[in-house]
């Protein structure tokens, strides 16, 4: 089946590069499963699984790969993610940009861990880096760290009694505001996006002047009239509207919808495609 055929969008997955369950081949299967024409893999702060995808999706032969990045940022003690979008993923400028990121993720990582023998919950470093393998390791990695070592009874407990950033443990990413992050996507000629940014709508008009170009309206846990909601201050701004289902696997973050669920309009990715043409 030629991807014309498929009617499906979802910019917004992530693969066992980040904190996703499946590999990136894996997750393109699932995505042709789907009958998903355009796939965005998303992973946070590295590159390091696109290519695999888009050799995967180009044996297939009927389904693009969107290319893209997740960011982590912090602003007003809140985390705030930037999507990178059509990122050249083998240029060295991009890539030296998501190894700032993963480092600053390793940085945050063994400040949490710090925290956390302070607050007499040891855990020790070597037990999150196996639990992260290659990826890029995240507060995840540091939830199911405690589970393992009995502090919590639920990865959901980690995150409610130290991770959350209302939490005793919880540690700023250092790498990089919002506002830094948009511009140094649009300097390496990608397509800075706010992922999931419903309670985080008053930090749009600043962004904009940045230089941010989208808003991820169409997401797993928004309902329709927030969506609609997102739609409009979208429109208000001149700002695309993209939208993904934040897929992380069969088996996990089952709040979120199965990949493909979220119905995104074909449409943006042309728009995503003229957004960084502009760019360039």
């Amino acid at each position: 089946m030629s991807s014309r055929t498929r009617q499906r969008v979802d910019l917004h997955a992530h693969t066992t590069v980040s904190d996703g369950e499946h590999s990136p081949e894996e997750l393109v299967e699932i995505a042709r499963a789907r009958q998903v024409a355009y796939l965005g893999i998303a992973d946070h702060d590295t590159v390091a699984g696109i290519a695999r995808a888009v050799a995967a999706a180009q044996r297939a032969g009927d389904l693009e790969i969107i290319p893209g990045v997740e960011f982590s940022t912090d602003w007003e003690k809140r985390e705030i993610h930037v999507l990178a979008y059509l990122v050249d993923y083998v240029e060295p400028q991009t890539v030296a940009l998501a190894a700032r990121f993963r480092e600053g993720r390793l940085g945050r990582a063994q400040k949490m861990l710090a925290k956390l023998d302070a607050l007499g919950v040891p855990v020790e470093f070597d037990a999150v880096a196996a639990i992260a393998g290659d990826a890029a390791i995240g507060r995840p990695h540091v939830a199911r760290a405690l589970l393992e070592a009995g502090h919590v009874a639920t990865l959901q407990e980690a995150f409610d009694k130290y991770l959350a950033s209302d939490k005793p443990a919880y540690v700023e990413y250092a790498s990089a505001s919002p506002f830094q992050a948009v511009e140094m996507i649009r300097a390496v000629g990608a397509v800075p996006v706010l992922a999931h940014p419903l309670e985080v709508t008053r930090i749009v008009p600043a962004l904009v002047k940045a230089g941010l170009v989208g808003l991820e309206c169409y997401y797993a846990q928004y309902d329709e009239h927030q969506q609609r909601e997102l739609v409009d201050l979208a429109k208000q701004y001149g700002l695309l509207q993209t939208g993904g289902s934040d897929f992380h696997g069969l088996h996990r973050m089952g709040h979120m919808s199965a990949l493909g669920e979220v119905n995104v309009p074909m449409e943006v990715v042309e728009k995503l495609k003229q957004a960084k043409a502009k760019i360039k």
